[in-house]
């Protein structure tokens, strides 16, 4: 019996860690594919939708280009890590069965659901995770258990990678020209109508300046100044998306009228109009005072709101003295 004793311990602690394995894994399956989260042609999704309840967002291929709720230009570079966390997705491990319930519970009553399309193909997950620092769980439609996922290469928070956020995913840009790109550009302000001016380049390196409310060319411009007031338009950003109670301003205030309006209108034929009105910080003795650092601006005729900061558009917001021979 004696020289079976060692035989007898090996089998019982190879016992005990199967029991151990079977307690922790359950009838958990899907730790066995660890790969079948990922899509191996995520370069190919044509299509994401992201749901969380609340807001809907979808992102399309269009001939190249991601288009954010059909209507925006989407980041590219938001797009590109989306679709690679859809190439490195792999389960992390099986989700322990002290937190199966409780991870159950939270899928389904506040998981994000994520549609990638390829093609005519889908796949669905639903992700869940109790916050920043914490696990991320998945179920891909189908499973019969959630699991602990992770991102290969990727150390941060994997549940923020899906964001429902439209802003997150469009860029911060009001204008991006090229400056031969442009036709005319027209800049209008509301208290300062002899200030106000049409710039056109009829074709590339031509510049003709007119009063905002005259039909005939004004002379004496300087060109080179046409010039650099044109390339301010390659990058014109914003700060960021009107909140909520932001936009509830927006109908008064085109009620009220805009302080400065600019438009521009490209050779092959878009027009982009921008409407900005100072912010009321406070009223003083019943005067308002304005903020020094930003102003809203309305895009898409109204439908869209943002706040844009000064710097971002003094250069652009130029009268009609800046393109005289002697400056201005």
């Amino acid at each position: 019996m004696r020289r079976y004793r060692y035989h007898i311990t090996a089998v019982a602690i190879l016992f005990l860690l199967v029991l151990f394995f079977h307690q922790y894994r359950g009838s958990n399956r899907s730790f066995l594919w660890s790969t079948g989260f990922a899509i191996s042609n995520y370069e190919d999704i044509d299509r994401v939708l992201i749901s969380d309840g609340y807001v809907d967002l979808t992102l399309t291929r269009d001939e190249g280009d991601w288009v954010v709720n059909r209507r925006f230009e989407a980041r590219g570079k938001a797009v590109d890590m989306l679709l690679q966390t859809f190439g490195r997705l792999r389960v992390s491990s099986p989700v322990p069965r002290n937190m199966l319930e409780t991870v159950e519970e939270g899928l389904s009553s506040e998981a994000v659901r994520v549609e990638a399309h390829v093609g005519r193909r889908s796949h669905i997950y639903y992700i869940w995770s109790p916050g920043p620092g914490k696990a991320t769980y998945m179920i891909k439609e189908g499973a019969d258990e959630p699991v602990v996922v992770e991102v290969v290469g990727f150390n941060g928070h994997v549940a923020s990678l899906f964001v429902t956020d439209p802003g997150y995913w469009r860029p911060n840009v009001l204008f991006s020209i090229p400056p031969n790109d442009i036709a005319e550009v027209i800049v209008h302000h509301s208290e300062d109508e002899q200030g106000s001016f049409v710039l056109r380049q009829p074709r590339p390196g031509v510049y003709k300046l007119y009063g905002h409310a005259g039909e005939e060319a004004c002379e004496g411009m300087n060109d080179s100044l046409a010039v650099r007031f044109l390339s301010n338009f390659i990058y014109v950003p914003y700060e960021r998306l009107a909140r909520e109670k932001e936009l509830e301003l927006s109908d008064s205030l085109l009620a009220a009228g805009h302080d400065y309006f600019i438009r521009v209108t490209c050779r092959e034929g878009s027009v982009s109009d921008l409407y900005l009105h100072r912010i009321i910080n406070e009223y003083e003795n019943g005067d308002p005072v304005f903020d020094l650092f930003r102003l809203h601006g309305l895009l898409e005729g109204g439908s869209e709101m943002v706040i844009v900061p000064y710097h971002s558009v003094d250069l652009i917001l130029r009268k009609i003295t800046y393109f005289y021979l002697s400056g201005g």
